[in-house]
This record gives structure tokens, C-alpha cells and sequence, in this order.
């Protein structure tokens, strides 16, 4: 049951943020909202939620703010810039920053809020909009734990899973490393379905084979299935943000000096369909770079290759 006593704000209702305040609306929370996508705060407001003027103002009106925004220098600006959050939070308030950003803009927003007495828990999510919208998401959480308990009531309405990764930044930080391995299994499913493709092989009986050995798993499942194999990319997760995530682990290991070649080269293959306009695509779209050299689309019989 939502605690009427505390008011939230979440800024950022991009295809996960919009989800995720929705459905917190939906739950009986009172939610203040803020997005540059006036589309987008109007679709939140529909169910009841607050619209806010800017960070800062939803900061003024919160005990709670959440946000989940698309990279460090937007979380960053969201967080201290001139109308950011710190400027309206007051001191005892909890700022959960739900994006997959790195670990030292973090640690550096959490310190510079933690100077006027605020909060900062990270904790980027796993699985798609669909998880978002009906409070399914797997949550990897970073801060104190005591901060952790004070709001574990919002995080069980947003997550089906919780699991608590250490100190502030160690969210990010599982994402990332969770994220480097997930766009990279993508990555390789497609460059061997365009393998087999131009070896002459069926589309969908290598998803047949490889859906019952060792090779299955969700990107083939469900990236495969309903983009690749469909021919449509309308994106479940879009192909920036998922070259964005690859750029951030790369800088990480970089940090750590781990080596990471198997991510790197995923990052070129995604870095080629950005550059070929594919951005806002599904990362799967990196097959359309493939199907470009190989000449052969991968698509399943009847669909339209695109």
C-alpha cells in the first residue's frame, strides 16, 4: 500500500522513467513529474501524477525524487545544475537515480548532496519497458542500506527483484558489467544468424537450433524473434544506449586497467550502426550492418527486410 504521507517526484519519463512514474501513479503514490517531452509528462499526468516546472521545483515538492535519464552529463546537470535537484531538495531527502550512467559522476553527485544532507541511493534497473510499467524490474542498488530500508517501499512497487551491490556507485557499476556482457551476447547473435544467412542456412531453423543448446538466451529469444526475424526495430532498447552503456564499461575497465577485448569489439560493431543511422533503432539493428556486407537480409519467411 502506498505511504500517502510521503510525496515522490521522478524526472526524466523517457520509454523506462515514463513506465516506471506510471506505474508508481497507478500504486496510489503521489508523484510531481518532470520531462523537456511535454508529450511525455501529459501521458504521466493522464493517470494522475503532478506535473512539475523543473527539477528543482519537483525537489521542493518531493520527500522522494527519483530519476532515469539517458547519460552522466544529463544526470549530472538534473542533479547540480542551476535548476537541479539539490537546489529545491531539502535536508533528509532521498534522491534514487535510476539510470545506467558510471560509477564517478555518481559518487560525485551523491557527495556533493550529501553536503546539504540528502540521500543519493543508485539504482539502475534490468529488463525492458513492458517490466517497467507493470513494476517487474530487476533492481541493482548501491548506498547506504539504512537509506536502502527507508525506501524499500518504492523500490519492491518498481522491482520484482532487489539485490543490494554495496556503497554508493556499486549500482552503476553491476549494470555496467551486467550490461557489457548483455549488448555483447546480442551483438554475437546477430553476427551468426548473418553468418548463417549467407551460408545459405534458414533464419528461423537456426533460432530453432540455437533455442535448444547452449547458444539460447534472451536476446535470441525475444531480439531475434521480434526484431531480426520480423524485420521491425522499433526499439526495446535503443541502439545508443546500449553503445553508450559498452563506451561507459569500456572507460571502467579502462580505469581498472582489465583488459576488454571481447567488449570492444562489440562496441565497433555497434559504434558502425550508429555511425549507418541506426541509433534510435533496437540494438539488434546492428544486424542491418551485417546484412549489408553479407548482402543477404536475415529475416523469417514472409516478413520484409528493414
Amino acid at each position: 500500500m502506498a505511504d500517502q504521507t510521503r510525496s515522490l517526484g521522478y524526472v526524466g519519463l523517457g520509454m523506462m522513467g515514463g513506465g516506471m512514474a506510471t506505474h508508481l501513479v497507478k500504486q496510489g503514490w503521489r508523484v510531481t513529474v518532470y520531462d523537456l517531452n511535454e508529450a511525455a509528462v501529459e501521458a504521466v499526468m493522464e493517470f494522475g501524477a503532478e506535473r512539475g516546472a523543473s527539477p528543482k521545483d519537483v525537489a521542493a515538492r518531493s520527500d522522494i525524487v527519483i530519476s532515469s535519464l539517458a547519460n552522466p552529463a544529463i544526470v549530472e546537470a538534473v542533479a547540480l545544475g542551476e535548476d537541479g535537484i539539490i537546489h529545491g531538495a531539502r535536508s533528509g531527502t532521498v534522491y534514487i537515480d535510476m539510470s545506467s550512467i558510471e560509477p564517478t559522476t555518481t559518487r560525485r553527485i551523491g557527495a556533493a548532496l550529501a553536503a546539504k544532507g540528502v540521500d543519493m541511493l543508485d539504482v539502475p534497473v534490468g529488463k525492458g519497458p513492458p517490466a517497467a510499467a507493470k513494476g517487474d524490474l530487476t533492481l541493482m542498488v548501491g548506498g547506504d542500506p539504512a537509506v536502502v530500508e527507508r525506501v524499500a517501499d518504492i523500490l519492491d512497487t518498481l522491482g520484482s527483484k532487489r539485490f543490494y551491490c554495496g556503497p554508493l556507485g556499486m549500482g552503476v557499476t553491476t549494470k555496467l558489467v551486467n550490461n557489457l556482457v548483455s549488448t555483447t551476447i546480442s551483438a554475437l547473435v546477430c553476427e551468426a544468424m548473418a553468418i548463417g544467412a549467407k551460408a545459405g542456412l534458414d533464419p528461423g531453423t537456426m533460432y530453432d537450433v540455437m533455442s535448444n543448446t547452449a547458444a539460447d538466451s534472451a536476446h535470441l529469444r525475444n531480439g531475434i524473434v521480434n526484431h531480426v526475424l520480423a524485420g521491425a526495430f522499433a526499439p526495446t532498447f535503443k541502439l545508443s544506449l546500449a553503445r553508450k552503456d559498452l563506451v561507459l564499461a569500456a572507460g571502467l575497465a579502462a580505469e581498472l586497467g582489465v583488459p576488454s577485448m571481447i567488449g570492444a569489439a562489440s562496441l565497433n560493431l555497434y559504434t558502425l550502426a550508429m555511425g549507418a543511422g541506426f541509433g534510435d533503432e533496437d540494438q539488434s539493428a546492428t544486424v542491418k550492418v551485417l546484412e549489408a556486407v553479407t548482402g543477404v537480409p536475415v529475416r523469417a519467411d514472409g516478413t520484409k527486410s528493414g
